[in-house]
């Protein structure tokens, strides 16, 4: 394994960006990681990579670094219980007064895209059979601005599609094309607005939400982190507004600012 001081250098620049922690037993995977971003950098080995760090992290190299520590495991309609309660028990509650003309939704970890299309998908199915449920504005969020233009494009490949997505909903919803690719169609992206945002630094006017995604985001950080994303979340989600973790986080010792709610088996929070 290198120099423990290298890879602790770029452990510690990670945690204080993303609030992400590689402990020691680890290092060896974050070891390979930064051996790749060394080539792609065109240094030889990671202790001229460190000395370079060392003068700054900047540009290209910054951008590289974040997109090694994030997580990019998705799929479409991953925990699909929790998209069941989104149109069956979530919507109907936001709606019931009939007087939301827009439903305001922000996926604060998008990744390649998959769960922002999946959530398009969802309320468009949800239209189909009650013209009652209004239209989507989707903010689409990530620090990595590599894989934000990946979900941007909304192009995938036969693998990805396979992934949560029924041969129904693909032809519906994509279009092949010459790269053999699946596209999402250019009316499903509609509403939606992609913008680089680190939850661990000022997010900067984008307004409030009826339903905030963070899925998948805080089983990652101290419980400092935690506590500190949670409670601007609430800041940024209406009254009566729901928020939606992975299926391994849970609010519990985090906040006493929203109620537990179970539907269909999915586990999720509204704002009091």
């Amino acid at each position: 394994m290198e120099n423990h001081a290298t890879l602790k250098f770029f452990a510690d620049f990670i945690e204080a960006e993303l609030g992400i922690i590689y402990v020691e037993a680890n290092y060896f995977q974050l070891e390979h990681r930064l051996k790749d971003i060394a080539v792609q950098l065109g240094y030889s080995d990671l202790t001229a990579l460190h000395h370079a760090a060392s003068a700054g992290i900047i540009g290209p190299m910054k951008s590289l670094l974040l997109d090694l520590a994030t997580n990019n495991e998705t799929s479409f309609f991953r925990d699909q219980a929790l998209f069941r309660a989104l149109s069956e028990s979530m919507i109907p509650d936001l709606i019931k007064d009939g007087n939301k003309p827009l439903l305001n939704i922000w996926s604060a970890a998008s990744s390649s895209g998959q769960e922002v299309y999946s959530i398009a998908m969802e309320i468009d199915q949800a239209r189909s059979v009650n013209l009652s449920v209004p239209h989507m504005k989707i903010l689409a969020s990530d620090v990595s601005e590599t894989i934000l233009k990946r979900a941007e494009m909304g192009e995938y490949s036969q693998l990805e599609i396979q992934r949560g997505l029924s041969s129904k909903m693909l032809l519906h919803y994509f279009d092949k094309n010459d790269q053999d690719k699946w596209v999402i169609k250019s009316i499903y992206k509609n509403g939606i607005t992609f913008k680089k945002i680190n939850l661990l630094h000022y997010w900067g006017g984008i307004g409030t939400f009826d339903i905030i995604f963070c899925r998948n985001v805080l089983i990652y950080q101290s419980v400092e982190n935690k506590i500190k994303i949670i409670k601007e979340i609430c800041n940024h989600l209406n009254p009566g507004g729901y928020l939606l973790l992975g299926a391994a986080e849970s609010l519990f010792g985090l906040s006493h600012d929203f109620e537990q709610l179970v539907h269909g088996g999915a586990v999720f929070y509204r704002k009091k």
